[in-house]
């Protein structure tokens, strides 16, 4: 029981001890001298450096979509003797002709889209069919998909 008075007299003499000494105060050697505590250096363990080279690179935050979208020309329509059937795209509910001119233009119809002097008739698994008139007669015009080299069947 009498240890107690103790304990807590060595617990706060030893507080008062360390706040004095970080407070940056100082303490007696057996020499009478006053020393101070040298303030402690930090030290980095690492630096975290990040480094983006945009060099020849576009803005990541510039929109993609600019410019004028809204022509006032309209566009001529599209002469199918100068077009190539290089393919069909069928969905459950449409079909869509993917044409191609000698210039590498693509065109993309579907059942009802007009085209020089008439509009698509049909599409089937490997043919467009549209209806033309020319002259006061009306023909059927029907486009064959190709078979190129790198396909086998």
């Amino acid at each position: 029981m009498k240890l107690q008075p103790l304990k807590r007299t060595k617990s706060v003499v030893l507080g008062v001890v360390l706040a004095t000494i970080v407070a940056g105060g100082g303490f007696d050697n057996a020499s009478g001298q006053t020393e101070t505590v040298a303030p402690v250096k930090k030290t980095k363990l690492r630096t975290n450096s990040y480094y983006y080279s945009a060099f020849n690179r576009r803005d990541p935050f510039k929109s993609l979509v600019v410019g004028d979208f809204v022509s006032d020309k309209k566009m001529s329509p599209i002469v199918l003797g100068r077009l190539d059937l290089v393919g069909i795209v069928r969905g459950e509910l449409d079909r869509f002709a993917l044409l191609e001119d000698n210039k590498g233009f693509s065109y993309i119809l579907r059942v009802g889209d007009r085209v020089k002097n008439g509009s698509i008739v049909a599409i089937g698994e490997e043919t467009m069919v549209a209806r033309v008139t020319n002259f006061g007669q009306t023909r059927k015009v029907t486009l064959h998909m190709d078979k190129g080299e790198g396909d086998k069947q």
